[in-house]
């Protein structure tokens, strides 16, 4: 199973949303359910990329040691994004209203 940055239904949500406003290029039921996977995922990627493409390689270091030692927690996770200077809420509203732009075609999300 995949892990997601973001949990997984408020992605789902969020590209439902976006769904509901294009046309899509899909016939069936299936076809349907895997362009929202795939859209999920692609979201999800992007996020991952603005989240860790922003730190520098030390910083990704030491996220590598926190997940090493297994000290995951939400807690854990603010700190240590607050102390890389990275303000997460607004870079992943960002990504998100840019995926919304560009999977509308350029149309106002």
């Amino acid at each position: 199973m995949d892990n997601y940055l973001i949990d997984r239904e408020t992605l789902g949500q969020f590209v439902d949303e976006l769904m509901k406003q294009k046309p899509l290029p899909a016939s069936t039921a299936e076809e349907l359910s895997a362009l929202r996977e795939q859209s999920i995922k692609s979201l999800d990627d992007k996020i991952g990329m603005a989240i860790f493409g922003s730190l520098t390689t030390p910083q990704l270091e030491e996220f590598n040691q926190i997940l090493d030692r297994g000290e995951e927690s939400p807690e854990v996770f603010q700190n240590f994004f607050q102390n890389a200077g990275l303000d997460l809420q607004k870079t992943i509203g960002d990504t998100m209203t840019a995926f919304g732009k560009q999977f509308l075609g350029g149309q106002n999300a």
